[in-house]
C-alpha cells in the first residue's frame, strides 16, 4: 500500500527553460513572412477575383479604421470576423480566448520602430500583432440588431456639412437617382425614390466630390467612388448597389500590387471621410433630440 502522507511532500517547480533568442526572433520572422505573403497574394488577386473584391469592401466597412492591407490580411484569415482585440485587451475586459483557438490567432501588421536605410532614408518596420475575434472567445455574441437608424436621421446626417448642396428635381429620362452637377456645384436627386435608393445615390456623389475635393489621385473616380458608398451602405445597414463590380478585372488592369494598394487605400480613406461627418451629424442630432425642451420662465 502507498504511503499517502507522500501527497503532503512539497513538489518541487518544474526547472525553468532557457529563452532561445534566436528561436523566437525566428518565429517571430516567419510569422512577419506569413502576413506579408498573405496580403501580397490578396493585392495580385483581388483585382482578378470580385467574390475576393466585395469580401475585401466587406471586411474594411467593418474594420474602417485599419489600413487596407491589414483589412486583406484580416479577410484572408477570418473574413466574418466583426470584432477583434488582442488576448490582454480581452482579458481586461473579463473575457478570455478560448483555450483551442490561442493557435489560431488573426495576425495583423503594426508599425514597430523606425531605421535607417544605407542610403540615409527612413523606413518603417512592422511587428506582428495576434489579435482574436470575438467568436473566439467566452464571450456572448450579442444578436445583430435588426433595426437601425431612421431613414431621415440617416440622409440627414449624410448630407450634413456636406462640401456641397443637394437638390431635388424632378425625374429625367437617362438620370441616374443621383447625379453631380459641376457647373451648378451640387447633386441633383430625382424625385420619387425609395429611402434607400436615395441614400445609396447621393453617398456615392458625394463620394466623387471628396476625392475631387481632397485631390486624391485615382485610377477611376467612378469605381472608387462606387466602392466608398458600397463601404458606407455596409456600415449603415443599407443593401449597397454591387453592379459597379461587374467592371472587374478592367479596372485593375495594368496595376502593379502597389498600385492597387494604392487604390484601395483611396476608397477607404474616401468612405472614412463620410462616414466620420455621419457619425458626429448622428451624435449631435440624436443629442438635441434626447435635451428636454426648455419651459419659457413664468413672469
Amino acid at each position: 500500500m502507498s504511503d499517502l502522507y507522500d501527497l503532503f511532500k512539497p513538489k518541487e517547480p518544474p526547472a525553468p527553460q532557457a529563452f532561445d533568442k534566436e528561436a523566437w526572433a525566428e518565429k517571430k520572422k516567419a510569422e512577419k513572412s506569413r502576413c506579408y505573403a498573405m496580403i501580397d497574394a490578396s493585392l495580385e488577386r483581388i483585382g482578378q477575383d470580385p467574390e475576393l473584391f466585395e469580401s475585401y469592401l466587406k471586411v474594411q466597412s467593418r474594420f474602417d479604421l485599419y489600413s487596407p492591407r491589414n483589412a486583406l490580411s484580416i479577410q484572408a484569415q477570418k473574413p466574418f470576423a466583426t470584432k477583434l482585440a488582442d488576448s490582454n485587451t480581452w482579458k481586461e475586459q473579463g473575457i478570455m480566448v478560448k483555450k483551442f483557438e490561442y493557435k489560431n490567432p488573426v495576425m495583423i501588421l503594426e508599425p514597430g520602430n523606425q531605421y535607417e536605410r544605407p542610403d540615409g532614408s527612413i523606413g518603417q518596420s512592422y511587428n506582428v500583432k495576434k489579435m482574436y475575434d470575438i467568436s473566439q472567445t467566452m464571450a456572448r455574441i450579442p444578436l445583430q440588431e435588426t433595426g437601425g437608424i431612421d431613414d431621415r436621421l440617416l440622409i440627414s446626417a449624410l448630407i450634413t456639412g456636406a462640401p456641397v448642396p443637394v437638390k431635388p428635381i424632378d425625374p429625367q429620362n437617362g438620370m441616374d437617382s443621383a447625379t453631380f452637377n459641376p457647373e451648378e456645384k451640387c447633386i441633383l436627386v430625382q424625385r420619387g425614390l425609395t429611402p434607400d435608393e436615395m441614400f445609396r445615390g447621393i453617398a456615392r456623389e458625394l463620394a466623387k466630390v471628396a476625392i475631387l475635393v481632397e485631390q486624391r489621385p485615382v485610377q477611376d473616380l467612378a469605381f472608387t467612388a462606387d466602392a466608398a458608398a458600397y463601404m458606407l451602405c455596409q456600415q449603415s445597414k443599407i443593401e449597397p448597389d454591387r453592379r459597379f463590380i461587374e467592371q472587374l478585372p478592367k479596372v485593375f488592369e495594368g496595376l502593379e500590387a502597389r498600385d492597387v494598394g494604392e487604390a484601395l487605400a483611396a476608397m477607404r480613406d474616401t468612405a472614412s471621410d463620410l462616414s466620420s461627418r455621419m457619425a458626429m451629424n448622428i451624435r449631435r442630432q440624436t443629442k438635441q433630440k434626447a435635451a428636454p425642451e426648455k419651459k419659457p420662465e413664468a413672469r
